[in-house]
């Protein structure tokens, strides 16, 4: 009977042991996946980070060079419009003068200069 009972003592202390060192081992292993997954999903957001700071840095050039292009274009319109404005103002004091020398018609002439 004490042969039994040691026999089952010890019997039970290896079950203890091997469940214990199989559990360890099945919680690495668990936490070995849990990580392995961490770092794949940091992995793939990296990647996505990297491709949207990529897009993002394509649309900021291609968006620069509209920005240019548009402002050369308006620096044009304004040269133009410039011009289109003495040529108004020059054309108005020719009529002013046809007006006075050819039908004797006065124009207040400080009033259109002073509105140019």
């Amino acid at each position: 009977m004490t042969d039994l009972s040691i026999f089952i003592t010890v019997a039970g202390l290896c079950l203890s042991v091997a469940t214990f060192y199989f559990g360890r081992q099945s919680v690495t292993k668990a936490d070995g996946k849990a990580a392995g997954a961490l770092e794949t999903d940091l992995r793939y957001i990296k990647e996505s980070v990297g491709r949207i700071e990529g897009q993002l840095n394509r649309d900021v050039q291609r968006l620069e060079g509209r920005i240019d292009e548009i402002s050369n274009q308006l620096a044009g319109i304004s040269n133009t419009a410039g011009r289109a404005h003495e040529s108004a103002k020059s054309a108005h004091n020719r009529i002013d003068e046809h007006l006075e020398r050819e039908h004797n018609i006065q124009t207040d002439r400080r009033r259109s200069n002073a509105e140019t």
